[in-house]
């Protein structure tokens, strides 16, 4: 039952409106549909003479069945047939018009639907030549014919719905392109304030820990090297006791900029927690060129100066889990080994940092 349901759901449809040989298609239908409605009509005695009515529906099946070859075939260009079917259909549906009189009543809102349909299809332009070409060619018919030249007021309102009605819809679609593009922005402004650091910019721990296990997909199915490294800073508590909070959060704005001068497209920063920052590095040529980063990290900290307090130094203790790596294949696991390599490296001295690499050489 849920294969049947699935298959349902995601079978195309076998006639397309979208496209160019669908409305083809849905011309030359609606126009035997309608014909077969106007037979039984007539035999019904609605229809008196239906002399008229038959010249004008065979004319419009003639050219949906032409139309039918030319599409086909691929005949002139997209734009010369796009046009030359609009100004077709209209001219047809008024010669229609003008030869069934009344007979012709029930689908008067023809012009307006093939006017909103090359709107929707082929975009505005399109749509206000069908919806002025309709209105041209409907005022000539309803002006010719003695049947609606009797009914000025409707003729009046089928002219005019076809020049509002059109318009009407291209407004308001397009006033709903404008809400959804709006609603996309804002759900984007929302994902990427609620996944970043309001004070340096860096992903937060939550955008951290997506980054973390995009790159754990990336080493899985892509079969390449990269690294987490968690840095806890040396010293930043001093900077906020003697300094204040301000000097501390320019702090931490200097090395969210610093970190992101040393990483490369695809690496993504975060700062997830007070003073404690996450980088994951994805596609690395090698674990030593990791651990080259990571020194190279630690002295570009280690070179910042506090403004007023040149006593005041800060430091940087790394740990790194290099990947791939059977032992740590989950985002927690990751987490819990540069944590206790950080550690490892606060308690050797600070400002350094240690790896994973090194830790399973002295396991061995």
């Amino acid at each position: 039952m849920k294969v049947l349901l699935r298959k349902a759901i995601t079978r195309k449809p076998r006639l397309n409106l979208g496209n160019e040989m669908g409305h083809a298609r849905f011309r030359l239908i609606c126009g035997v549909i309608f014909s077969a409605f106007m037979v039984l009509a007539h035999a019904l005695g609605q229809i008196e003479d239906i002399r008229g009515t038959a010249l004008a529906l065979a004319a419009f099946n003639a050219f949906g069945l032409a139309w039918l070859g030319v599409v086909g075939a691929s005949l002139f260009t997209f734009k010369a047939r796009r046009i030359a079917s609009i100004l077709l259909d209209q001219a047809l549906f008024a010669l229609a018009l003008y030869l069934g009189g009344a007979a012709l009543a029930p689908v008067m809102w023809a012009p307006v639907l093939m006017a909103i349909g090359n709107g929707l299809r082929n975009g505005p332009s399109f749509a206000r030549l069908s919806a002025l070409s309709g209105a041209c060619f409907l005022s000539l018919a309803t002006w010719l014919s003695p049947f609606w030249h009797k009914l000025p007021l409707v003729a009046e309102g089928l002219v005019l719905s076809v020049l509002i009605l059109p318009w009407y819809a291209h407004l308001l679609s397009a006033q709903i392109a404008r809400d959804k593009r709006e609603l996309k922005l804002r759900a984007a402004q929302y994902e990427f304030a609620s996944r970043t650091d309001s004070l340096t910019g860096l992903l937060n721990r939550s955008g951290f820990f997506v980054a973390l296990e995009s790159l754990l997909a990336d080493v899985g199915s892509k079969s390449i090297r990269g690294a987490v490294m968690l840095l806890d800073l040396d010293g930043f508590k001093a900077i906020n006791d003697t300094c204040g909070h301000s000097a501390g959060d320019a702090a931490l704005k200097e090395i969210g900029m610093r970190l992101m001068r040393y990483l490369s497209n695809g690496d993504r920063a975060a700062r997830i927690g007070g003073d404690e920052f996450g980088i994951a590095l994805v596609d690395t040529a090698s674990h030593e060129e990791v651990e080259q980063l990571a020194q190279e990290l630690v002295e570009a900290i280690a070179a910042i100066r506090v403004p007023g307090a040149p006593e005041l130094r800060l430091g940087a203790s790394i740990g790194i889990c290099l990947l791939p790596d059977e032992r740590f294949i989950t985002s927690s696991a990751i987490m819990e080994e540069t944590d206790r390599l950080m550690y490892q490296a606060k308690r050797a001295g600070k400002n350094r940092f240690r790896s994973s690499r090194a830790s399973a050489a002295a396991e061995i």
